[in-house]
């Protein structure tokens, strides 16, 4: 007994028999392209995988190695604290001992000032070696006290410093240069000093004299006189040969002999 199908299923299985007949079939070199193209992007896969891995382990290690220079900048910066710290404390101690310093100065002050006094006196009653500039260093010293730049104590030790270079200059003798004012004019000269006795000069004209004050002042005294001029030249030579002892006699000395 013969089956019948329904004319609709008839006429689907006609159109799926339509379809398949219209597609290509595939070959078996189709299938090894496509097997191929499957193979690359698996390796593509595979391949960017294992980079994104290893820029993740290129990543942590950059984050670890900031972590540890975190770290060590921490450390640094807790000891620039500490160190601040005993800074501002040294800076406050320093502060407090210099207050206590200037506290005392306050009376120490009219007596270094009046032992300035004193000693720019003497100075200028000694004689004429560089007068200026041994005033100047005075001045110098009495303004730097006067305008707080220096403790009063750290004055009186300048002070002392001071007057024991004024000692040793009254106790050598010796050849120096110095300018005097001659007829008006400033010269430089060779200058002789007798410690702070006497002191003779000679320009490089050759012309020669010594230092005599008058009127309350210092000045340069020339000479013609043949035996003072020969004198003092003589003396310029035995310190120039550093002869040091013995006896001289000279124009306008009290006592010249003897002097070491």
């Amino acid at each position: 007994m013969a089956h019948r199908f329904p004319t609709k299923v008839l006429a689907l299985g006609a159109a799926l028999a339509l379809i398949l007949g219209a597609m290509p079939v595939a070959t078996a070199a189709d299938l090894d392209t496509m097997a191929q193209t499957l193979s690359d992007l698996r390796r593509q896969v595979e391949q960017l995988s294992a980079d994104l891995t290893l820029q993740k382990e290129d990543r942590r290690g950059r984050l670890r190695a900031l972590d540890g220079e975190k770290a060590e900048l921490q450390v640094q910066l807790r000891q620039q604290e500490l160190r601040r710290s005993q800074l501002q404390q040294a800076l406050d101690s320093e502060k407090a001992v210099r207050a206590e310093i200037v506290a005392e100065g306050q009376a120490l002050t009219p007596a270094v000032v009046e032992s300035i006094a004193a000693v720019r006196g003497s100075v200028k009653m000694s004689m004429p070696f560089r007068l200026q500039e041994r005033l100047d260093e005075l001045d110098k010293l009495e303004g730097e006290l006067a305008a707080e730049t220096i403790t009063p104590r750290e004055a009186a030790q300048r002070l002392w410093s001071f007057s024991e270079d004024e000692l040793r200059l009254s106790k050598e003798n010796a050849i120096d240069r110095q300018v005097i004012t001659s007829d008006g004019q400033e010269v430089l000269v060779d200058v002789a000093r007798l410690g702070m006795v006497a002191m003779y000069y000679k320009t490089e004209a050759g012309q020669v004299g010594w230092a005599v004050r008058e009127a309350g002042a210092w000045k340069w005294k020339p000479t013609t006189n043949t035996a003072e001029q020969q004198q003092i030249l003589e003396l310029f030579d035995a310190l120039e040969k550093q002869i040091r002892v013995g006896f001289f006699e000279l124009p306008g000395a009290l006592v010249a002999g003897g002097a070491q």
